[in-house]
């Protein structure tokens, strides 16, 4: 079978059981002409699937790994509202979000949504077909989209899970719209247990008021323990009290300490420690050696793993610079000032030959403050029918083609498109079949400083 083919076997077969899946069990329902090795493989290589080893039961010893579904489609946020503002460039849903949840509210009370509820749009079977899921059905797609779009969770009070007192510091106390919930137990945490003073009920009276609100389905509320739990470990690699070692083929490599010299575990999420420090670029860093995060003089740093400590690549500027042209696919590089040999630093495989190799850089701007400088901006680009990188969203007007293309010498057919595309015109060119999204799409990252831009992409 096909690695595609298998990929959105085993995707609809972890949504159709809530999202997550026994690895053993996942096994066993699979066609028997899938191999122990070929499952195995799709599980190291592909970004859509994650093991998580969790404790088999409360205080065992034993840990059984699990499979999760993920995926990188999104409801599109730009499309929420009273006033959408996404012009359909995005390869995001535009759907109202509350359909995910059974109901839409507005319908529900009688008033009119101006968000769209058309699964089978032509906008949305193209961005289905681009993910690779248009096969999954709506109650698969509704499992599959909670657990990975962090849009759809109602949000648990973090005011809540602080203080004192039945409501902690919730000043809202009964009238807040978010959930009093635990935010361990949402985590699969809570080491207090039955003894927590915080609830660990998303169907008590309160929350479940709050849900009904919000159109939430009954069948949907008492799956919702299950799904918190999986979006904690997706948007967490793994559960962070369970520390899982990275396969031999994942190029990000595993936690480090502060220094990023060394690899070994620690007891922050993979994500935080993998970041540089943005109060440290800034000079006001105040943990200093206790600082969780990579302490670096750049917003991006690259590295090879040498002899199992991770070491700088020499002239990382020149390495950047590449990395900012996608139409690179590598640099030839050495690894060290002192070192004559050189080698292909692979973009694609993150590899400089047999070696592994990373890129660390700051945190995503979409999790800072607007005022926050040299954070990361991440950009889609799409590869037009002249084979140049488009940005998504962006008009290229004739004059910019034609600084880079005779536009003359094209096929009359071409000559005729112009400019511009719609984002059907562009899902024929990108997916001429449902699985080749990530042969396409790339990220672009974007450093905003004061005083000048650092630029940098990501290949997914």
């Amino acid at each position: 079978m096909a690695p595609a083919a298998l990929l959105r076997e085993v995707t609809q077969a972890l949504c159709a059981a809530g999202g997550a899946m026994e690895l053993e069990e996942l096994r066993r329902r699979l066609r028997s002409s899938v191999g122990g090795d070929v499952l195995e493989r799709l599980l190291r290589e592909r970004g859509r699937l994650l093991v998580a080893r969790r404790a088999a039961g409360a205080g065992a010893a034993a840990v059984e790994r699990l499979v999760l579904a993920v995926s990188p489609l999104r409801v599109c946020g730009a499309y929420q509202g009273p006033k959408p503002g996404c012009v359909g460039l995005c390869a995001q849903l535009h759907l109202c979000k509350f359909v995910f949840y059974g109901k839409c509210k507005f319908l529900r009370d009688g008033k009119d949504c101006r968000s769209d509820h058309n699964l089978t749009s032509d906008h949305n079977v193209c961005v289905l077909k681009t993910h690779g899921v248009d096969h999954l059905s709506y109650s698969e797609l509704c499992v599959l989209l909670l657990q990975n779009d962090p849009l759809l969770l109602p949000e648990i009070c973090l005011h809540y899970n602080k203080g004192h007192g039945p409501y902690g510091s919730c000043s809202f106390k009964k009238q807040c719209v978010k959930l009093h919930i635990c935010q361990y137990f949402s985590q699969g945490e809570c080491k207090f247990g039955t003894g927590c003073k915080r609830s660990h009920d998303f169907s008590n009276s309160e929350n479940l008021e709050k849900l009904g609100k919000l159109g939430m389905r009954s069948e949907l509320v008492g799956r919702l323990p299950s799904i918190y739990r999986n979006a904690h470990d997706i948007k967490n690699k793994s559960s962070p009290s369970i520390r899982v070692p990275p396969p031999p083929s994942w190029s990000q490599g595993t936690s480090e300490r502060r220094d990023a010299r060394s690899v070994s575990p620690n007891t922050a999420s993979q994500e935080e420690s993998d970041q540089i420090c943005l109060f440290h670029i800034w000079k006001r860093c105040s943990f200093q050696d206790r600082c969780s995060r990579v302490h670096f003089d750049l917003p991006y740093r690259w590295q090879v793993l040498d002899g199992g400590r991770w070491k700088d690549l020499h002239k990382m500027e020149l390495v950047e610079e590449a990395y900012s042209n996608p139409a690179r696919d590598g640099i030839t590089c050495t690894k060290s000032a002192s070192s004559f040999l050189t080698g292909f630093l692979s973009f694609n495989s993150m590899t400089v030959g047999a070696t592994r190799a990373r890129r660390l850089s700051t945190a995503s701007s979409v999790t800072k403050p607007p005022h926050f400088i040299l954070t990361t901006d991440w950009v889609w680009y799409w590869n037009d029918e002249f084979g140049f990188w488009q940005e998504y969203g962006r008009q290229v007007s004739v004059t910019e083609r034609g600084n880079s293309l005779d536009l003359d010498a094209r096929p009359p057919e071409s000559r005729k498109m112009g400019a511009s595309l719609i984002y059907s015109q562009i899902t024929s060119i990108l997916v001429p079949q449902s699985n080749a999204f990530t042969d396409f799409l790339l990220h672009f990252a974007v450093y905003k400083g004061s005083e000048g831009e650092w630029t940098a992409e990501f290949w997914c």
